[in-house]
């Protein structure tokens, strides 16, 4: 599957190729790219924003220049943007042109076809994570020190990726700016250690927001074994995921998006898809995902639950799929933006002036994600109205104007809220079923009931 969050746009008039590639169905859903015969119609795409071109396949046959002018043209504006030459008759070319001396990010040599270009986009877009330079921070152990607290992204214990020895500088948090370096990068981790921490009433480690990426890639490399080993058991791929997404969810609330934790999220989605398809396969229920789960935070929960629905509601595409998942992941991220401290928990004992945040982090949400602009509309819309409903006696809260997704992420994160934090039982679940789920469409309650009923897998 594709690892990147955006498109790749390609700008070549060789119909051959260029017709090969419209055909090329599967990957077109990993890989989402822009095909045009023309420099002209190309500007056009790269000028919008909202189409988050990331990478660019460019053919010398496109003009006289052999793809030279398109390359300082398109480098003035973008100028970090990769760009591949693609030679499909390198015979014909001057030398200069092949030794690549005019600042092609690659040379791409009669290309067969569209797979071609894809392994050059996986090259681009995966991580060279290899955790060889593990080095010890600056800071001394077990010294209280201060530190700032938004350089450091919080770990649950009960989650944390234990090691042979560690690969981070960990930390412990005592007070609003007192800091303990427990471990430097290399020092031996065993499970003695961390279960004292544990019994000490420790319940997050903290990693500096730089090595918080590499543990990201860390999980993403777990989650990734787990879900492919089918020996494992459902519910521990689905607890490795969770920890991926997370993860993911942390790290873009506390330190904002950037198009690397996209990529990032992306390769979740990506593995919550993988995981769904086969769990559908194996006739695995709702039910038994909800109690596999637990109290696992909101937003990878909800994702992975969205991703779920849309699958069953009949957004079969890989890329609707996704789509439902990225604006899940993202559906709170003005919440948090407006107040990083909130806990859903408290939704239910809300002062008045929480009650305010709360009231503008859909619209919030929503401003932050339009001024990226990097997504599809959709994920605006159900980032913006995901509390609203399509039925009910709520007409502040009751609209026809609303798209799938958005339904879609409503009743995800009512599961979340409503279910699985209120530790499944019959009564809860009833509620939910008679009230709760009433206030979407006949589409979302069906696709919801037609989960819960399914048979436990033997």
């Amino acid at each position: 599957m594709g690892r990147f969050f955006g498109k790749a746009l390609i700008i070549d008039n060789d119909v051959r190729f260029v017709e090969g590639i419209k055909t090329e169905f599967k990957l077109l859903e990993d890989y989402p790219c822009f095909v045009t015969k023309t420099f002209q119609e190309a500007t056009k795409i790269l000028k919008q924003p909202k189409h988050n071109i990331r990478v660019v396949f460019l053919s010398s046959s496109i003009s006289m220049s052999g793809g030279l002018s398109e390359l300082k043209e398109i480098r003035t504006s973008r100028p970090f943007l990769p760009i591949f030459l693609i030679l499909h008759h390198p015979e014909r070319e001057p030398k200069a042109i092949l030794n690549n001396e005019d600042g092609f990010n690659k040379i791409i040599i009669a290309p067969k076809n569209f797979s071609f270009l894809t392994k050059e986009i996986d090259t681009l877009f995966i991580s060279k994570e290899t955790w060889a330079d593990i080095q010890a921070s600056e800071e001394k152990k077990n010294i209280e020190i201060n530190l700032v607290k938004d350089r450091f992204i919080a770990v649950p214990l009960s989650d944390y990726v234990l090691t042979p020895k560690s690969f981070f500088n960990i930390f412990i948090q005592l007070g609003e700016t007192k800091f303990v370096k427990i471990l430097n990068a290399g020092d031996a981790f065993d499970k003695d250690l961390f279960e004292t921490y544990a019994r000490k009433g420790i319940t997050h480690f903290y990693l500096a927001d730089e090595e918080h990426k590499k543990y990201i890639r860390l999980c993403e490399k777990l989650s990734k074994k787990v879900i492919n080993d089918q020996e494992i058991k459902s519910s521990k791929k689905i607890h490795n995921l969770l920890n991926f997404g997370n993860n993911i969810a942390q790290s873009l609330i506390h330190t904002g998006i950037s198009e690397e934790k996209l990529d990032i999220a992306n390769t979740f989605l990506n593995q919550s898809v993988h995981l769904i398809k086969n769990m559908k396969m194996k006739n695995e229920s709702l039910k038994k995902f909800i109690e596999t789960v637990g109290l696992k935070e909101h937003n990878a929960t909800v994702s992975f639950l969205a991703s779920m629905i849309a699958n069953q509601v009949g957004l079969e595409s890989i890329k609707s799929v996704k789509i439902a998942g990225i604006a899940a992941l993202l559906h709170d991220i003005g919440l948090y933006y407006l107040n990083p401290d909130f806990n859903e928990s408290e939704l239910e004992n809300l002062d008045h002036k929480q009650q305010d945040i709360f009231d503008q982090h859909e619209k919030h949400g929503g401003q932050i994600l339009r001024k990226s602009g990097n997504f599809d509309e959709v994920i605006y819309q159900a980032v913006e109205n995901h509390h609203m409903r399509r039925r009910g006696s709520d007409h502040t809260r009751r609209t026809n104007n609303i798209n799938m997704v958005t339904e879609i992420i409503g009743a995800a994160d009512e599961l979340h809220n409503i279910v699985i934090t209120k530790k499944i039982n019959d009564t809860v679940m009833n509620e939910f079923l008679t009230t709760n789920l009433k206030r979407f469409s006949p589409q979302i309650e069906k696709a919801i009931l037609e989960l819960l009923n399914k048979a436990k897998s033997t």
